[in-house]
Order: structure tokens, then sequence, then C-alpha cells
């Protein structure tokens, strides 16, 4: 997949594009990847993903802007998973949220992409003040030369697929119906850091990351979880918190892996999340919660087998 963030170039070959922030790739994402990449195919035409970073949302509205679900990492790497040719992450500045609609479809999508097809979702707005959509792209057609497909919503339990019910579900620590919007689990990527060692010192180590600037994470709490090391995915149960028991002050995210002796300081880990255990407690003493990670312990192993 070739990645860019800038259109230095023209491309010569006819493509098909679909255009938005695919914050957490969920089902409704896919759903209109599923079908820039299958029109592509038919028409031998070059599958493209248009998006925006930073978020519009955090540039025009930065006191209101939860976070974004998936690093732009993560996001990258996904769609390279599902087979597009081409992810463009447009950047996103005050001068370029004053395009109009027209300009932006004029300039960009069919002088520079040579877009001959485009797929948008029935709710997708672009350009300033949202004039750009489905109707406005229908209404142009014969000018531009244009196909326009449109998406209809993706519903789970009779609701609409969205990046932001997916942030509430997660804001709730609702990881297992997170990961039915998502279709896949979950994850939070990181480099260890090192800790205080009381893990180590009571017989459950942890592997320590820190939260991503602008990422969203779920509660506070103890998770279900599987971490990925190398190549090699372990049982595992994380916490997110501050410690309280032994008086922490910061936020981490911390990671039992079962069955995992290492140590892998500065090394990076992939923890996929299953599902919210308990609330992140303080305990009277070590005892008390050396008690209660052998039993989270034995619930994760009856878990995952």
């Amino acid at each position: 997949m070739r990645y860019l963030t800038n259109l230095n170039s023209s491309h010569n070959k006819a493509s098909v594009i679909t255009i938005g922030n695919f914050d957490g790739l969920h089902l409704g994402h896919r759903k209109l990847i599923y079908t820039v990449k299958k029109l592509a195919i038919e028409n031998a035409y070059e599958s493209i993903v248009f998006s925006f970073h930073p978020h519009p949302h955090k540039l025009l509205n930065k006191k209101d802007f939860p976070g974004m679900i998936f690093s732009r990492e993560e996001k990258r790497k996904r769609l390279e998973e599902i087979g597009i040719d081409t992810y463009i992450e447009y950047p996103f500045t005050k001068e370029f949220a004053n395009y109009s609609a027209k300009e932006f479809v004029e300039n960009i999508l069919l002088k520079q992409l040579n877009a001959k097809i485009i797929v948008l979702g029935s709710n997708n707005k672009f350009g300033k003040n949202q004039e750009g959509n489905v109707n406005f792209l229908k209404e142009r057609t014969s000018l531009w030369g244009l196909s326009v497909i449109e998406i209809p919503p993706v519903l789970h339990n009779d609701l609409v697929v969205s990046s932001s019910r997916v942030r509430e579900e997660l804001i709730k620590g609702n990881i297992e119906i997170v990961n039915e919007l998502l279709s896949l689990p979950y994850i939070v990527k990181g480099t260890i850091v090192e800790g205080r060692k009381i893990g180590r010192q009571i017989g459950y180590p942890t592997a320590n990351i820190l939260p991503e600037k602008d990422r969203l994470y779920p509660p506070n709490g103890v998770y279900l979880t599987k971490t990925k090391y190398k190549n090699k995915t372990y049982n595992s149960i994380t916490n997110i918190g501050c410690n309280p028991t032994v008086r922490g002050k910061n936020r981490i995210i911390e990671t039992y892996i079962d069955d995992f002796c290492q140590m892998v300081y500065g090394e990076s880990i992939c923890i996929k999340f299953y599902k919210w255990l308990r609330e992140e407690r303080k305990f009277s003493n070590l005892d008390e919660l050396v008690e209660q990670l052998n039993s989270d312990a034995k619930i994760c192993r009856e878990y995952f087998k």
C-alpha cells in the first residue's frame, strides 16, 4: 500500500475514492472501503482512501475533541491489511478547512487523483460549511464525468454504527460491544517503560506503557486482554489506572502477561482488549492485592480457554 501525506504529483491512473476520517475503521467504514476495493478491481482502477490529519474536530473544536479510537499507525496498518492501493492522510489545516466542496472535488479528487468513482456514506459531509454530500455529487456527475455510489448506514442492534457510537461504548468500558462495532479487538500499542517493580516483588511482574496523547482509552479498571510480543501472543490482564494501593499518581497502562518472564524494557507490545473485568480498587495491603490478582489470573485463563 502506498501511503501519502501530500499530493506533489498527479495520478495518471483512474481511481475510485472514498473520503472520511475513518477513526476506528468500524463496520460502516469497512463497508465503504470494501466497496472501493471491489469497484477498483472490476474497473482496473486504483483504490484510494482519502483521510485527514489531524482530525478536523480537533482542529476546529479543540475543547470538544474526545480523542482518537486508534493511533495513526494502527489505522494505516489496518487499511494495508484490507488491501487498499493508496492511503492519503492529507494535512487538515485552517486553509484547507476553507476549501469549498466544489474546489475540493475539482482541484484534488479530479485534477490530482483522477477520480472516476466516488464512494460516499449517506451521512458523509465535506467541504467548507459541510456543503458537500452525496446529493451534491450526484447533481454534478455529468459535469464532472463521475459515478457516485451511495452507501447507507450500517446498523448494529438497530442502531447506526459510527465513530461517535464506538467512542461512547469505549468510554463506558463496554469492550465487547466496541469489538463488535470494530469487527476486530480494540488495541493499544506502546513501548515498555521501566516502572516501580512492585509487581515483580509480589509475583506479578507487569509490562508498563504510557498512554498516548490524543488517544481515547477505556475507563480505569482491569481488563482481560491478549498481549503480542514479537511474533507470539499471550493471555494477559491489563490495568488502566493509577495504582491506588501503592499510592500511584500518574495514569498508566500495565499488563501482567501470563507465562512470560522476560525483561523487555524499550520493546514494543500490542495489547488486544476483550472484556472489562472489574474496577480499579485500593486494597488495604499487598496481601489483599495478591489474592485478587490470583483470582483475576484464574478468570483470565478460564476465559481464553
